[in-house]
């Protein structure tokens, strides 16, 4: 079996360490860089993780820094205590910190940390502004969207329109403003409010924010942006770019089961009514009725917040700020347009997105003609330890855009339905690298010796898998049991175990 292999270039992510001694360091500072796993060759290998627009790994300072914290942990909603009187210091700390890292003035924005991800602060954002103004009944929504920042609207709102992009076929590129002022002026005095994401999680394709806001309040709509894969790889800056609502998610910017966030302007806060109600978000309750909290950050705050998780996510926001947001976005763009190029040297890879969009973080999409995105992600894995995701990566109506001129190009004639199904199958999705601040060139440099190897010797691995109904691919010998690689009641016996030794001595 042949092995096509590229030198990789000098890892310009561990450069230039006079300019900020931090960042090189923080970049190798993250749990799980060493981890290794066996593969289907008998070998073992350290996994490269290509996965981190769904998760990012976890950032080693802000999980200690947090971890200290619960030393002092106690509950919030009072300061009778000085554990209690610690805690409540350190979520105003985490509230600071979040909005100071988003360029939000504090005077003017709120941060509400909600539970499921961006997932819960994009439902709380759109039932709240429908019951704010139910006589703006239409929102506004790009074609490029995740299920999070799409499927809310669709929900609350009468009516949702997607807002063409520019280009279109395999290489769309950002949202077409012409676009939206047409259907801003279409919907006139009806549109509530427009709902953009800052970067697409499946192309890394980052919108024009301060142009869209623009547009949007002209016609006295709100511009809500979600910010789940923008967060970790660029400057958001609200109060420069105008922005009215923005949610992001804590385990997309490197701490792992955090909560999701909501920062929006106080006014809307202050006018909408509380999503949920409980503990903490009153100021008295009697048998006959029950008066709300004065302030919106606690009326926004029903109940035990995930005080840890919280503490965790404005760690690790601090410390991406301390290293320098700025920096970070301009090496990561570098490190992307590198990549593509890169992937160009795979002769039979196509990419996604607009070729002529340089401004681009986070992600890129490809697949490789012939083979499909399912069978080309469970090589990856299972031969060459790097994890990436296929599929649609909750865009379908995207991803399905992208690959129209695809599937117009399938031929099935003479083909049964089984073998029907499956060409669709294979051809209904992408295969997504996404970066993490840990990613380096080393990474992109295997994943492109990866994609050649496969393309090579597609034939040779081929008949190791059997293809499974739900789109997947499994190897028909290398199944290694997940327990066998990591169990947590073993883990957690061998901690009891140490204690109960520890008390013998």
């Amino acid at each position: 079996m042949e092995t096509v292999i590229i030198a990789p270039l000098p890892d310009t992510n561990v450069a230039e360490t006079a300019v900020n001694d931090l960042l090189p360091q923080l970049r190798r500072a993250f749990i799980g860089l060493d981890t290794r796993y066996p593969l289907a060759d008998g070998s073992t290998r350290r996994r490269i993780y290509l996965d981190s627009s769904a998760s990012t790994l976890m950032m080693e300072p802000a999980y200690e820094a947090a971890r200290h914290y619960l030393g002092h942990y106690a509950n919030t909603h009072t300061t009778v205590h000085t554990a209690a009187k610690i805690t409540a210091h350190t979520m105003r700390w985490a509230s600071d910190t979040t909005l100071k890292f988003l360029g939000a003035d504090p005077q003017h924005y709120l941060a509400t940390f909600l539970g499921s991800g961006a997932t819960a602060a994009a439902n709380r954002a759109a039932a709240g502004l429908a019951q704010l103004r139910p006589e703006r009944d239409v929102v506004l929504i790009s074609s490029m969207e995740h299920h999070s920042n799409d499927l809310p609207h669709r929900r609350h709102s009468k009516t949702v329109e997607h807002i063409p992009l520019q280009g279109g076929g395999p290489h769309p590129g950002t949202v077409d403003l012409d676009a939206l002022s047409a259907l801003l002026h279409k919907h006139a005095g009806r549109v509530n409010y427009v709902a953009i994401t800052g970067v697409s999680n499946v192309t890394g394709i980052i919108n024009p924010l301060k142009e869209i806001a623009a547009l949007a309040h002209q016609h006295d709509a709100y511009l809500l942006v979600d910010g789940a894969q923008m967060s970790a790889h660029a400057p958001a800056n609200l109060s420069a770019n105008d922005i009215d609502l923005y949610l992001f998610s804590g385990h997309k910017v490197y701490a792992p089961g955090s909560p999701g966030v909501l920062v929006a302007r106080r006014a809307l806060i202050d006018a909408m009514s509380p999503h949920e109600v409980g503990g903490g978000m009153v100021a008295a309750v009697s048998k006959w009725g029950y008066d709300l909290a004065e302030s919106a950050d606690e009326r926004e705050q029903a109940g035990t917040p995930n005080i840890l998780g919280t503490i965790t996510l404005a760690c690790a926001l601090e410390s991406l700020q301390r290293a320098d947001m700025v920096r970070i976005f301009d090496e990561e763009r570098t490190l992307l347009r590198w990549a593509r190029d890169q992937l160009r040297q795979c002769p039979n890879l196509t990419l996604y997105g607009d070729e002529d969009q340089h401004d681009r973080v986070g992600a890129i999409a490809f697949n490789l003609d012939g083979i499909g995105h399912g069978l080309v992600a469970a090589i990856l894995n299972d031969y060459h330890a790097i994890a990436v995701r296929n599929e649609c990566f909750c865009a379908h109506p995207y991803v399905q855009e992208m690959l129209s001129e695809e599937f117009a190009e399938i031929d099935i004639d003479g083909l049964d339905n089984d073998a029907v199904n499956r060409l669709f199958q294979d051809r209904r999705g992408m295969v997504r690298a996404s970066f993490g601040l840990y990613t380096c060139r080393e990474d992109i440099t295997a994943l492109v010796n990866a994609l050649k190897d496969i393309e090579t010797n597609i034939e040779h691995y081929r008949p190791h898998y059997r293809a499974c109904p739900d789109g997947r691919y499994e190897h028909l010998s290398f199944r290694p049991d997940p327990a066998t690689l990591f169990d947590i009641e073993e883990t957690l016996a061998r901690q009891l175990d140490a204690l109960r030794t520890s008390a013998q001595r």
